[in-house]
This record gives structure tokens, sequence and C-alpha cells, in this order.
């Protein structure tokens, strides 16, 4: 090579080596939950923030997946870090409504009847074909889940609309009241490095009665829900959180217990039987030839009305072993 050309070459080095580094952030997701260990009934709050290269960003989109102890769905989401996040969004939601097996509009459902979710998504690119696939979750007046799951999955070729109709069950067991429904557009899972196309869409429908309105939702990278007090799957719970900000990729994966406070018994339900456990040991303490660490329902190595009114408070509620 010529001596000539050497100081040319490293000049170029230098240049495109910098463009490569500004275009291409150091992107990290914090995410927290307020407690690590939750009871059945409990409310689950997650909140967190995206940083590029340390500095918290209010346009950035996350995706959010939520696993049961089973491995399946359990909450689906895409949160916003602030008001207008940044971006070209390649597939967009342009509709989503519940309706009838027809596609005409319908908000108010049975218990035990099946209840249809009508969406409408664009691709606005008009070079590429794109995978898409399309989460639901639904969630009741009180803020428990009712279900998450992904209805389908296609290639939206540039410049196209694809329209679909899907079934939603509504359990006879259903809790009355206003029941949102959030739809996501991701490229894949976010347990398996999906992130969100655009962000969500939120739509809202009745179960049995049109009083009850649905909680009010914290904006921005903030989730509520509360675990549901029946027949609630005990053990841990993943948090996948996955963003593409600025063409990199951050992951964050974080996990929570469930536990089902005062099933003194074991048999996953809080009923009589536990609390005349604890009743009958009360008044004992650890050392004590007939001690049963299992009454002690907080821990503090005695029995005593604390552990009493805990059993009560939870008196009715059940889970899965």
């Amino acid at each position: 090579m010529h001596k000539k050309f050497l100081p040319c070459i490293i000049f170029l080095f230098l240049l495109f080596g910098n463009i490569m580094v500004v275009s291409a952030p150091i992107v990290d997701i914090e995410m927290e939950t307020d407690k690590q260990i939750y009871n059945v009934g409990d409310p689950v709050r997650i909140s967190g923030n995206v940083t590029a290269d340390g500095v918290p960003v209010n346009d950035a989109l996350v995706a959010i997946e939520i696993l049961s102890p089973y491995g399946s769905p359990y909450l689906i989401r895409t949160v916003k870090t602030g008001e207008n996040p940044s971006g070209y969004w390649k597939v967009q939601i342009l509709d989503l409504y519940t309706c009838d097996s027809q596609g005409n509009p319908k908000t108010l459902f049975k218990k035990g009847a099946m209840a249809y979710v009508f969406i409408s998504i664009k691709s606005y690119d008009t070079y590429f074909t794109h995978h898409v696939k399309v989460g639901f979750y639904t969630q009741y007046s009180d803020n428990s889940p009712l279900i998450a799951y992904y209805p389908f999955e296609t290639d939206v070729e540039p410049g196209h609309e694809i329209q679909s109709i899907g079934s939603l069950p509504i359990p006879s067991s259903a809790i009355s009241g206003e029941t949102l429904i959030f739809a996501s557009l991701f490229s894949g899972t976010p347990a398996n490095a999906g992130t969100a196309y655009c962000p969500e869409k939120t739509a809202s429908f009745y179960i049995a009665s049109t009083t009850l309105p649905a909680q009010p939702q914290p904006q921005y990278f903030n989730i509520t829900f509360k675990m549901p007090k029946k027949d609630v799957k005990l053990g841990n719970y993943m948090i996948y959180a996955r963003s593409m900000y600025q063409n990199s990729l951050a992951t964050e994966i974080k996990s929570f217990e469930v536990i089902l406070v005062g099933d003194v018994v074991k048999d996953g339900k809080i009923d009589m039987r536990d609390i005349g456990v604890v009743c009958s040991l009360y008044g004992t303490q650890e050392g004590d030839t007939n001690w049963n660490p299992a009454a002690d329902v907080n821990n503090d190595k005695k029995v005593d009305m604390r552990d009493i009114g805990i059993v009560c408070n939870n008196y009715g509620k059940t889970a899965i072993y």
C-alpha cells in the first residue's frame, strides 16, 4: 500500500467508526416489581425505564410478556416510556373492537358465551414483507387477568392490510363489568426476543353488566394487575421485556413468586380446616413438642391471634400447586 493513501484510510476508519458508535447506543432496560413474593389476590406492580448510553429515554416502546409457571402467556403488553414514542411504525394496528361472529360491533356479552375480536393491521413499508405475531391480553374490571394469547401470526406484504376475527371465550365464572383488551404486534414473542412494531391498541367491552368500570391503568413503563383469588397457579412467573431502540436491542428478564398464605394443610384452599389447625395450636411456640411451623403463618416463632387473623383474612382463596 502506498504511504500517501495511509492518512486517508485512517481518516475514513475513524469517521465511519464514530458514525457506528453514534447510530448504535448502548440501550438497557431497568425493570422491577414492587415485591418479590405475592399472595393469591395481591396486586402486582411492574415499573421500569429504558436508557440509552445511561440516559433515560421517554420515546421507546417495550414489549412485555409474563409466563405462568405452566410456561403459557399470562400477560402480553406493549408499553411506552413516554407520551410520544419515536420511530416509523412499519406495521400498525388500524382498528380493534369486540363483535359477533359476523364482525358486527358488539360490546355486551353474557357469562359463558363466546365473544369475538376484530383487528385490522396494515404495513406501511413499501419495500419489505414483515412477519407479525398478534398478541391479545384481556383484564377484568377488578384488574385481574382474563386471558392472554396469540390469536395468529402472518406475513404482511408491503402496503397490504389484513383483517381478522378471532374468538374470545367468556368463562361462566367471569367477573362482571367493563373488561379491557390490549392488542400488540410483535416480531415474535417477547420471551423469544420479539419486539414491538408499534404502540398497543386498547378496546373495552362488558361482561354481564355495564356497571363496574375498569380501573384506571398507569401510563408509560408501568403495569398494574391483580392476582385472582381463585384457582391461581402457584410458583414462579417470568417477566420478559424487550425494546428495539435506535437499532439496538435491550433485554431484561425478571421473576416473581406467587404463594397461598394460610394454607396450613396444603390442599390448595383456605377453609375451616386451616382455621381449625391454627386454633388448635394457639399458644404454642418453637421448641414445644407439638410445634407445627406450618401454623406459624407470619413466621414469628409462635402461634397467636395474628396467625389466626391472617388465615381468616385469606378464607376462600384457592390455588393450584
